[in-house]
């Protein structure tokens, strides 16, 4: 199932597979628009046991919001939580923070399905 959630600046789309679970984000990410994937992460730890890739290869802005976003889901998902081709916003802000090494990093989408946790 795809369901999309459209905020002015942000679009997030959630595919259920069987086992797993890819948010994809495209667009800006900032503490105003970071509350539909927090919520989608969040049911994503619920619901589920398999892999949880946040495909971020769309993302054209990012803040703080989407790293605190992102650090509360991994407190629940472990290393089920794989990040799928962080865009270079995303990239910077991660290694000016040092969380490159947080974070389960993956550049093609059947790895972070498949594979173990890859830090970059």
């Amino acid at each position: 199932m795809d369901t999309p959630v459209i905020d002015q600046r942000m679009l997030l789309r959630t595919h259920h597979g069987t086992d797993t679970v890819v948010l994809s984000v495209a667009g800006e990410i900032d503490l105003d628009s970071a509350e539909p994937l927090r919520l989608a992460l969040d049911e994503a730890t619920r619901s589920g046991r398999g892999p949880v890739v946040v495909d971020l290869s769309a993302v054209l802005f990012a803040d703080t919001a989407i790293v605190n976003t992102l650090l509360r889901a991994r407190s629940g998902l472990g290393d089920r939580l794989r990040l799928l081709a962080p865009s270079w916003p995303v990239l910077r802000l991660l290694r000016i923070l040092g969380m490159g090494g947080v974070f389960a990093i993956h550049t093609g989408r059947a790895a972070a399905l498949r594979d173990g946790p890859v830090h970059v």
